[in-house]
């Protein structure tokens, strides 16, 4: 077996679809939209992506979960365009990935070979492919996990501080361009720090993982604050969710890895997909067993990587624990688990490796190159024929509208069509995060009194509409309320005109007196301001404390000569 798609995928591509915007009504789709509409909103309004008014009759942009903006990726996007830029972020993560792999197999005293596998299998795995070609580009910061934990034993090695501020930088991108990242770096450190604390009696690996998540808050602040704000308003509570035995075995070890392969378990496929190829799973008993006390915290990790992967299968199963958390209700589809449950194996795996390098019989390094060559080209043929399905052909989307208008599709999707037609969605339930859409109604609905009109006596004329700024003319012959039709959340507030801001029937209200004014309305994340504040100071710290210890070691070096 070649591969699901091989011949097809290889010999006629389909390469039109570079050129077409994925709105075909999958979660593609969704993500395409939440790359879209921060693109649009700064080259064409020119106004940083707070809101977003084009899902669900309003809700905000930066708080998504699910969104990517306060990453240095987004300037590929304003740099090259929509497609490139997407394309670009894809491409540059999976190097981003790989080479991050390498440097902490070789942080944790690997030879290249050992590191090589390390670096590879881990992002080869169908886990990736499959996330990718249905769009999920929030799990792209999983890329930055590898760096974060040789960040915190390089800062234990060399006695750097630096090291593992830097390595909270990179943990608070995982939260930044997308969420789950954030959860699973967080764990993976708490694990390795608290093993390296134990066999070293020394509290620094603890003082550093203390760092990395001390700073890993401070620079996801910007993200962090209006995220946190929106999951407490709307908190999304996926309920049960659990994978059986036989499901663990056909994600783990299938070679079907097909995105069409029928479901395993409540959801599609691929949410739980991680394949593990049979050269890579012999090197990961070989490690396992090669050296205990390196390979402990790594098989404690895959232990309970797993138990979560399996899911809600008792009152006692861990993810039934972290639901009692904060936020808890969040955790989603147990299935992505298996990532980090991944991540630990290609360690083990590994690790398997450097035991066959260091025996002194020569067939070991043989049999470690046979077995990576065949790991690594088996996992490519099963599973990145997947990457062919993420940019489709897009579903049919509406006329475009002069003006901004509120529109009810006959389906969920397209959400990124609708929206490059110049209109908002009111219908995206069960499409990613989202919020009630309340009173607010479409164009096309019964009972539509427009974008934007009184509630008594008077008249009004938009003179600006932007996502996150809209000025209205009032003129109103006795006190009455301005009712803009789109959902109203904490942040909105007037910044000129005289009224008074409220919730009209889930909808946003301007209680205005009698007279003629211009009223403005402006949408900014609440301590979106403080939020930054930190992150920049965080910034500072990081950058004075390596200058310090860069000049200290300067120094230093000057003294012996």
């Amino acid at each position: 077996m070649s591969g699901p798609g091989i011949g097809a995928w290889i010999i006629r591509p389909q390469l039109e679809h570079f050129v077409s915007i994925p709105s075909d009504g999958a979660d593609r789709d969704m993500f395409t939209q939440l790359r879209w509409v921060p693109y649009y909103t700064l080259t064409h309004f020119h106004q940083l992506p707070f809101w977003n008014p084009y899902k669900c009759g309003g809700m905000p942009m930066l708080g998504n979960p699910e969104s990517g903006i306060v990453t240095p990726f987004l300037l590929l996007y304003l740099i090259f365009g929509l497609i490139p830029g997407m394309l670009l972020e894809i491409y540059l993560h999976v190097a981003i990935m790989f080479a991050g792999g390498y440097v902490l197999g070789r942080e944790l005293g690997l030879v290249p070979l050992a590191a090589l596998v390390l670096a590879a299998m881990f992002p080869s795995s169908s886990w990736l492919s499959l996330h990718v070609a249905v769009g999920h580009l929030n799990f792209l910061s999983i890329a930055y996990i590898p760096w974060i934990l040789a960040l915190l034993l390089a800062s234990c090695r060399l006695r750097r501080w630096h090291l593992a501020m830097l390595g909270g930088l990179l943990c608070g991108l995982t939260l930044t361009e997308g969420n789950y990242g954030f959860v699973f770096a967080a764990m993976l450190v708490a694990i390795v720090a608290v093993w390296y604390a134990m066999i070293q009696l020394s509290v620094r690996p603890l003082l550093a993982a203390s760092l990395i998540g001390i700073f890993a808050v401070a620079f996801s602040m910007p993200k962090l604050v209006p995220t946190a704000e929106l999951l407490t308003i709307h908190p999304r509570d996926w309920g049960m969710s659990y994978l059986t035995w036989r499901g663990v075995l056909i994600s783990l070890f299938s070679r079907d890895q097909d995105l069409d392969h029928p479901l395993v378990a409540s959801f599609f496929f691929s949410e739980y997909a991680g394949y593990l190829s049979a050269p890579f799973i012999l090197l990961a008993l070989i490690g396992t067993i090669g050296d205990v006390r390196k390979s402990f915290p790594w098989v404690l990790g895959a232990i309970f990587f797993f138990m979560l992967y399996r899911g809600d299968t008792g009152p006692n199963a861990p993810t039934m624990w972290l639901r009692q958390l904060p936020l808890g209700g969040n955790i989603g589809l147990c299935g992505r688990w298996v990532i980090p449950l991944v991540f630990c194996i290609s360690v083990l795996a590994a690790l398997g490796t450097q035991s066959l390098c260091e025996r002194p019989q020569q067939w070991g390094l043989r049999l470690a190159k046979l077995l990576f060559a065949v790991g690594i080209a088996d996992a490519w043929l099963v599973c990145a024929p997947n990457y062919r399905y993420l940019l489709q052909p897009p579903r049919p989307s509406p006329p475009p509208s002069k003006a901004f208008r509120q529109y009810t599709p006959g389906f969920t999707v397209p959400l990124t069509s609708i929206a490059m037609a110049g209109l908002g969605s009111t219908d995206c339930g069960g499409v990613g995060y989202t919020v009630p859409k309340g009173s607010v109604l479409g164009y096309n609905e019964k009972g539509y009194r427009g974008e934007y009109y009184l509630l008594g006596a008077g008249s009004v004329t938009e003179t600006l509409w932007t996502p996150n700024r809209m000025s209205y003319e009032v003129n109103a012959s006795e006190p009455t309320s301005l009712v803009v039709n789109q959902s109203m959340y904490p942040g909105w507030h007037l910044t000129h005109g005289d009224g008074t801001v409220y919730a009209e029937k889930a909808l946003i209200g301007v209680r205005v007196p009698s007279g003629r004014q211009e009223i403005e309305l402006v949408f900014t994340p609440l301590h979106i301001v403080a939020a930054c504040a930190i992150a920049l100071f965080a910034l500072a710290t990081l950058i004075i404390v390596w200058w310090i210890e860069m000049r200290s070691r300067d120094d230093s070096t000057l003294h012996r000569l």
